[in-house]
């Protein structure tokens, strides 16, 4: 059975030491009980485009954005965050290079790994190709603020349904959910693996309440070794009689302060280290305790730090889980969260944690049993061995139950978005009737997103084309949806592809498929759809409508003069009159406008208004050109548009024109013209009732 490892590995923004030592630890582990493993490259969601070796680049990145979109007043507390990242890397410029350099060494020299890098939304169009997955320790099922869940860490992607699935030593981390829909998601994502085990006792026992699955409780990686294995490739700084301090995340002030009284008072040098990008360390400030600060330092100079230090101070739970292992003197400061109270507790050992009152030099922390310590050690070892390698092997040349997973997908919402699909200018139309926003992008392409969000359940229509675009007439939508920050075009076999590999003359690919007007958009079987674009597709022409005019005002007395050879009259009882023109019109603003043809006695007639019919729908033309949807039942607003005499009807900024009626405006006056009465009636034709 080929195993593939998911977790945070190579890819930990701040070269967090314990994140390939973990990985590391763990494929060795495997790997001894003779489990053929992969680790799979892995970007976690909040990585980005995040250059690793040189972060300066990528922040200042982020800066030159801000301040060229005006975004450094509009977003001050970003602005100061971003700029202070990029002021503390481009110090360390130097020191991070190497640093990077000596982490990826240790991978590349160590770890069995895909070449390709994956992230969550990857995995939801692509399998790596694995039987078996392992989602394995550390922070990896929190929601991260600004990005949600991590997909991948949870396993939970399209590629991977339908394959075994094992949790080792996860963690939720201080982040939890927000609201009910945020904990219905963790669940259910959890819900779908195998065999689950996690690092801490308070998510175990909440998971033990929640899902169906039995839950245990297991070592962290780094923890299934004995010390000796890590031994083997460790460095032996060249400091002696020294205090090591760690600290990670939270500012640490009270295990800085104690650390540098310990040290006074036990005459120890300090070598600092952190995650943090911080030139020259925290402890320069305190000129009477020699510091050693290497920001520079690597994973087998850390472990070896570690293993010689007469003392350790830290707050991280690696930094703890080493110290135990190598039997230190170990000293621990605050932590947000419970792993660090977790892992000691463990092993009996909470007396060593402190606070920031606490007089360590007088009244000095009880002693560890480490013997007592290596006998819970070596019962947890052995539980938690046995409950990945007896998953395992329960998992091995045994089929999986299949399970429907599209139930889950249509609940998904997602903005659409409708684009013009040329980079000519074009109207709105009868968009902007609907409730929602255009956007003109800077390729010249104009972009309506109306406020209602599609549905992923296979049932949700497309609107029609409301562009206007002169010269052309729509010829249906092509789709393409976005997962994560990559695109992929909707094909006529109903698969898809990413936009950036399709070509229409790759004969690997079946074509785009063209969507009509008010076609429904399929069911897309994916996690993690962010928005749908529907890119018009045009074909030179120009619609042709029916011309009406109407009398505008219901009135005994209104009186008309039309040729009759050139079009129908219909006279009807509700003393409405129109003339319909027999040749149509043309939408291309050349049409000749009829002068006024209708007169009613001691009335002046002040112009026309203009309203058409697009897709069953009326509108009225208004004075800015634009189209506003007539809606029975609510008052009229806005200012028409006034035809008056010789005047040509305009280009209509609508797709599917089918009417056009222009309607006489009359205002009472003793000096209007007359006409000859109505003398006959003509009854409407037959299909025309309603029009």
């Amino acid at each position: 059975m080929k195993i593939g490892i998911i977790s945070i590995n190579m890819f930990s923004k701040g070269l967090n030491f314990a994140c390939p030592l973990h990985n590391f630890a763990f494929q060795q582990f495997l790997l001894k009980n003779k489990i053929d493993n992969t680790i799979i490259s892995y970007t976690p969601v909040y990585f980005n485009d995040f250059n690793l070796r040189h972060p300066y680049e990528y922040y200042k990145k982020i800066c030159d954005n801000m301040e060229k979109n005006g975004k450094k007043e509009l977003d001050p507390d970003n602005w100061q965050r971003f700029t202070e990242l990029r002021d503390e890397y481009q110090a360390l410029y130097n020191e991070r290079e190497r640093r990077y350099d000596k982490f990826q060494n240790f991978i590349d020299t160590n770890y069995i790994k895909t070449d390709k890098i994956y992230d969550a939304d990857l995995l939801e169009v692509e399998d790596p190709g694995f039987d078996c997955y392992i989602c394995c320790t550390d922070v990896i099922w929190k929601k991260e603020p600004g990005f949600g869940f991590d997909r991948g860490f949870f396993l939970a992607c399209s590629s991977l349904e339908n394959k075994w699935k094992i949790s080792y030593a996860a963690s939720r981390g201080v982040y939890h959910s927000e609201n009910e829909e945020d904990e219905k998601t963790f669940l259910h994502y959890i819900d779908d693996i195998d065999a689950v085990s996690v690092r801490e006792k308070f998510l175990a026992e909440y998971l033990r309440k929640n899902i169906s699955q039995d839950v245990t409780e297991v070592l962290d990686p780094v923890l299934l070794h004995e010390k000796e294995f890590y031994y083997d490739f460790m460095k032996k700084p060249e400091e002696e009689h020294y205090l090591f301090l760690y600290y990670v995340q939270e500012k640490a002030e009270a295990t800085i302060e104690q650390a540098v009284k310990y040290a006074r008072a036990h005459n120890l040098k300090i070598v600092e280290i952190t995650d943090r990008p911080i030139k020259g360390g925290r402890l320069q400030q305190y000129t009477d305790v020699e510091v050693i600060y290497n920001y520079d330092m690597g994973i087998e100079e850390w472990l070896g730090y570690i293993r010689y230090a007469d003392a350790v101070f830290t707050n991280s739970f690696h930094c703890c889980c080493f110290s135990i292992l190598f039997e230190k003197e170990l000293f621990v400061g605050f932590r947000m969260g419970d792993k660090v109270t977790h892992v000691l507790e463990m092993f009996d050992m909470l007396e060593r944690k402190f606070e920031r009152e606490s007089d360590l030099i007088n009244n000095p922390l009880p002693k560890t049993d480490y013997e007592k310590v290596k006998k819970i050690m070596a019962e947890k070892r052995k539980e938690s061995s046995e409950f990945i390698l007896n998953a395992i092997h329960a998992m091995e040349n045994k089929e999986k139950q299949k399970k429907d997973y599209g139930w889950w997908k249509r609940r998904q919402t997602y903005p659409i978005h409708y684009n013009s699909g040329v980079k000519d200018e074009v109207k709105v139309g009868t968009f902007a009737s609907v409730p929602g926003e255009t956007r003109r992008f800077s390729s010249g392409s104009t972009e309506f997103t109306p406020e209602r969000y599609a549905e992923n359940d296979g049932m949700f229509k497309l609107l029609f084309n409301g562009f206007g675009y002169h010269n052309h007439v729509p010829a249906g939508w092509r789709i393409r949806f976005r997962i994560g920050k990559r695109w992929y075009w909707y094909l006529e076999d109903h698969t898809y592809v990413e936009r950036t590999e399709y070509s229409e003359n790759n004969e690997k690919y079946s074509p785009l498929k063209i969507f009509r007007e008010g076609e429904r958009i399929p069911f897309i079987p994916l996690n993690g759809i962010k928005g749908i674009v529907a890119e018009a597709i045009w074909e030179e022409g120009m619609n042709s409508f029916d011309v009406v005019y109407n009398g505008g005002r219901k009135s005994r007395k209104l009186q008309y003069q039309f040729d009759e050879s050139k079009g129908t009259v219909f006279a009807r009882n509700d003393l409405s009159v129109e003339y319909r023109m027999s040749e149509a019109g043309i939408n291309d603003g050349t049409s000749e406008l009829l002068n006024e043809h209708y007169s009613i006695p001691h009335y002046k007639c002040l112009g026309r208004k203009m309203r058409i019919k697009d897709n069953d729908k009326w509108y009225w033309y208004m004075a800015d050109g634009s189209l506003k949807l007539i809606e029975p039942g609510t008052p009229e607003t806005g200012e028409r548009y006034i035809f008056k005499e010789e005047s040509k009807i305009p280009y209509i900024p609508a797709g599917n024109v089918s009417v056009v009626v222009f309607e006489s405006i009359w205002q009472p006056s003793v000096s209007a013209k007359c006409w000859h009465k109505v003398k006959k009636l003509v009854h409407p034709a037959k299909g025309k009732e309603n029009e």
